[in-house]
């Protein structure tokens, strides 16, 4: 073959090639426009339909998105194989039970939506099992360190200025509210409403996590004040409850920022636990629990789906718990409780010769 011949034959072999390249090209980003169109749809039908926070639906999304960049295929041809190995590939990485849980919850519930619509035959996810579920320790702040972070070290002394007033009532609120740090940010100041009744301030909650309709969450007389105090300084011009520097409403990073600022003034020190905003969250239930509050309201007040999730905080007071097997163990001797009558009740007793009641104590 002439030199000619060669040269034309290579030129047209590129051309072939670059032409290939061109289409899978083309390919490939129809193929990723199909998948944003898809996930869209589908995150879309999370928080619309099934009640899921756009946080919730924002991070299920994240993690196929990760899923399909690892095996390299689109949602058509994902199989089961392919989601077996990412996990493994997770495990491996040194990547937590719960991340791992979230993309088999994720996995499924996307190919649910695309059964639905025509787009998989059968669903990859069904059937999978995750990983067993793991619960940390719950390791909350003590009663005296979140008394520090809303009044620092002047018991029921609040500062001068907006923005120290608000740190504190945003604190306040968040501990007595139960409220995840996504949660103060959305709330507007036509959601808080004063219970003349009560003499408190109560807080609508607006598609809150694990709350697909609106919720009325009371405070307490002390953070009602702290509230209070903060509202009547409160810049005006702004239709949300807690306001940043900007005049926007507080995001969970500027949550996280106050949380920090305020732990590192009263010098509160980590001491193995999880420094963050939801630590709140972990406390006021653990608190609510060892002031006597039975778990069913406690369920009801942290907004919990499930009461299994508030069993975690049952862990509590184990000082408790030795002190009542210690008192009231079924083999020792049985006691009797007495039962305390006011002072006036107790004169007129004594006037009348009869002495004071005694009832014999519940066995355990």
């Amino acid at each position: 073959m002439s030199t000619r011949a060669q040269i034309g034959e290579a030129q047209e072999t590129g051309a072939k090639r670059k032409k290939q390249r061109e289409l899978g090209g083309q390919e490939e980003r129809q193929n990723r426009k199909d998948e944003a169109y898809v996930l869209n749809g589908w995150t879309s039908f999370l928080v619309s339909v099934r009640g899921r926070t756009e946080g919730t639906a924002g991070r299920y999304r994240r993690l196929v998105e990760r899923l399909l960049a690892d095996v390299g295929k689109p949602i058509a041809q994902l199989g089961r194989e392919d989601i077996e190995r990412h996990l493994r590939r997770l495990h491996v990485a040194g990547r937590g039970e719960s991340v791992r849980q979230g993309v088999v919850v994720a996995v499924r519930s996307l190919g649910e939506w695309c059964l639905a619509h025509g787009i998989v035959e059968v669903n990859p996810g069904a059937g999978l099992a995750g990983p067993s579920g793991f619960r940390r320790e719950v390791r909350p702040l003590t009663v005296e360190e979140v008394s520090r972070l809303i009044w620092g070290d002047r018991p029921g002394y609040l500062p001068r200025g907006h923005r120290k007033l608000r740190d504190r009532a945003l604190l306040a609120v968040i501990y007595i509210a139960g409220l995840r740090a996504s949660e103060p940010g959305p709330i507007r100041l036509s959601d808080v409403q004063w219970d003349e009744t009560a003499g408190v301030f109560r807080l609508l909650l607006v598609k809150s996590k694990a709350a697909r309709r609106e919720k009325w969450v009371h405070l307490d007389r002390q953070v009602s004040r702290v509230l209070g105090a903060y509202l009547a300084v409160r810049p005006a011009g702004s239709p949300w409850l807690f306001v940043s520097e900007r005049g926007k409403p507080l995001t969970r990073a500027g949550v996280y920022q106050i949380f920090q600022r305020r732990t590192k003034e009263e010098g509160i020190e980590a001491r193995g636990r999880r420094m963050s905003p939801h630590i709140l969250r972990h406390s006021i239930a653990t608190h609510l629990l060892a002031r006597g509050w039975d778990i069913r309201t406690v369920q009801i007040h942290m907004r919990h789906a499930s009461i299994k999730t508030t069993e975690v905080y049952l862990h509590a007071d184990e000082g408790r718990v030795q002190r009542m097997m210690l008192r009231w163990s079924p083999l020792g001797p049985r006691r009797e409780r007495r039962v305390e009558l006011g002072r006036g009740l107790s004169e007129l007793l004594g006037e009348l010769g009869v002495g004071r009641e005694r009832v014999p104590g519940d066995e355990v």
